[in-house]
């Protein structure tokens, strides 16, 4: 697609100062009014010529840009709400998986730290119960045989029991496991009390009675507190495979939960991304109308443009023939031959001007490859007209000298920059002490440099960096404006790969610049080829 701007470049809504059609329209002297946008002067262009033909679009009350935009609030919301809900599932879920796994592992660690350990210690001490009992048999029926009694090895097991039992009772207690020990505590402590008494028999050479105290007492005091421990060991295993069943339990309970929470996420981010893609292609499609809407516009506005500098040049060529009879019946010595010199050179020069600008605009707002422009020859002649300007103004305008030098630019885009800028320096002299313009053309490697300077009284810092945007007028203007030449300086040289700037003292004068790339060698060549033909 090709893109053409011919007439939106120097302006959006307003044309600028040095364009064909408002000098042909008001004259040279006179200030151009403000013309209105595109629509406005094809109308008046159709008044003016019945047969010239209008397209005029049929406006909605409301595009579809603009309900587009009107929309955006909500669309985004509800893309935002998906998202969000997206994220929010994934997180919960993540949170909630989390949390699950907390509970297995404290559910595991009790497992394996408190129940496992309580029901092995307590075996190991109900083992060494029964231990016990044997050996305290065997040493009383040897009491009662009279053979050589050796308790040694009944010690031994009953500190064994003991170790057990207190390594036991280290661990945590599970609820209603206290209960179940004050039970075994008190069976321990008959059943030692008991031992103690059949051993203090036997000691004291009573076997027969401690063998008696043995089957009437202390076998039942045994059996008591095996049983007792027994409760113990499986309240433990009742806890141990409650605790297994809860791992289980949250292990199922914690995949489904996941599974659904991930799925929702899932099912979350796919319409958020189904609505994100309805709404880049509706962007997309909004997008390629307003561009075939913009390229019927730029076509609209390139005739547009090609008639009004029809219309412009035609009745210049006529005004520049009757120059040219007049300066042939002049004499070389008659005082109107100069005014009417005069008046040659400017219909010239818009000519110039309208040719330069039209042939950028038709290039798509663009410079023609191998545009070029010498610099000498655009100054020397815009010097002619402005100098009697700044003598009116009662202002010196003088240029520097400088090496020849050529710019990648056509004449005409040339002379309306370095015509705006100089004008605008006259313009805003104001009541100083010294009024002086001064032109520099300088060498800046790749680029020409050209600076503007004055005396006049500077800008303020509040407007300095408003300076180039269009209708920015200073307080100090001598002639009426639109406030446009230096914003058609600024959109020009950076259409051509250049930049503007401005360096200014309040009270002291402003430094306008704007840097323009050199032409190339093939430019040069084919300006000579040009040059050569017409020849």
């Amino acid at each position: 697609m090709r893109r053409r701007a011919p007439l939106a470049l120097l302006a959006p809504d307003i044309a600028p100062d040095t364009s064909a059609a408002a000098i042909c329209r008001y004259g040279d002297g006179d200030p151009p009014r403000p013309r209105r946008s595109s629509g406005v002067a094809l109308a008046q262009a159709a008044q003016q010529d019945p047969g010239m033909e209008m397209r005029r679009p049929k406006t909605p009350a409301k595009s579809r840009s603009s309900l587009m935009i009107e929309r955006l609030p909500s669309i985004l919301l509800s893309l935002f709400a998906a998202f969000f809900a997206a994220i929010a599932s994934f997180v919960i879920s993540a949170a909630y998986a989390e949390h699950r796994a907390a509970e297995i592992d404290a559910a595991a660690m009790s497992l394996a730290e408190n129940a496992t350990p309580s029901i092995m210690y307590l075996a190991a001490a109900r083992a060494e119960l029964r231990h016990t009992q044997a050996l305290l048999s065997g040493l009383v029926n040897n009491a009662v045989l009279g053979r050589l009694l050796d308790r040694r090895e009944l010690d031994q097991a009953r500190d064994n029991l003991s170790r057990s039992l207190d390594a036991y009772l280290v661990l945590p207690v599970y609820p209603g496991e206290l209960k179940r020990w004050q039970t075994v505590a008190q069976e321990l402590g008959k059943l030692g009390l008991d031992t103690d008494r059949v051993l203090s028999l036997v000691a004291d050479g009573h076997p027969r009675e401690a063998n008696k105290l043995m089957d009437d007492v202390l076998r039942a005091d045994f059996d008591a507190t095996s049983e007792a421990v027994m409760a113990s060991i499986e309240l433990n295993a009742e806890h141990a495979r409650r605790m297994a069943v809860e791992i289980a339990a949250n292990r199922v309970r914690s995949r489904r939960i996941a599974l659904a929470l991930n799925t929702a996420s899932v099912t979350f981010a796919l319409l958020a991304c189904a609505a994100a893609a309805v709404q880049v292609r509706r962007n997309v499609r909004l997008l390629w109308r307003q561009g075939v809407l913009l390229e019927r516009r730029a076509d609209e506005l390139e005739q547009f443009a090609g008639r009004v500098a029809h219309d412009v040049l035609g009745p210049l060529g006529a005004v520049a023939l009757a120059l040219d009879l007049a300066l042939r019946r002049c004499a070389a010595a008659e005082p109107a031959r100069t005014s009417i010199e005069r008046g040659r050179r400017a219909i010239l020069r818009v000519k110039r001007i309208t040719d330069g600008l039209l042939e950028f605009a038709r290039a798509g707002a663009r410079p023609e490859p191998g545009a070029r422009a010498e610099v000498h020859p655009v100054i020397d002649d815009l010097m002619v007209e402005l100098v009697p300007v700044a003598v009116e103004l009662g202002a010196e305008l003088r240029v520097e000298p400088f090496a020849p030098c050529a710019v990648a630019a056509s004449p005409g885009v040339l002379t309306s920059i370095l015509a705006n800028l100089i004008r605008n320096a006259l313009k805003y002299l104001g009541d100083a002490a010294t009024c002086r313009v001064v032109v520099r053309v300088l060498d800046a490697r790749d680029a020409v440099r050209i600076e503007v300077e004055d005396t006049g009284p500077g800008i303020t810092p509040a407007v300095e960096q408003l300076v180039f945007e269009p209708h920015v007028r200073a307080q100090s203007a001598r002639v009426p404006g639109l406030g446009l030449g230096l914003a058609t300086v600024k959109r020009l040289t950076e259409a051509h790969g250049g930049r503007v700037g401005l360096r200014t003292v309040v009270g002291e004068g402003s430094v306008f610049w704007f840097e323009l790339p050199k032409a190339s060698a093939e430019a040069a060549r084919a300006a000579d080829v040009d040059s050569g033909a017409s020849a």
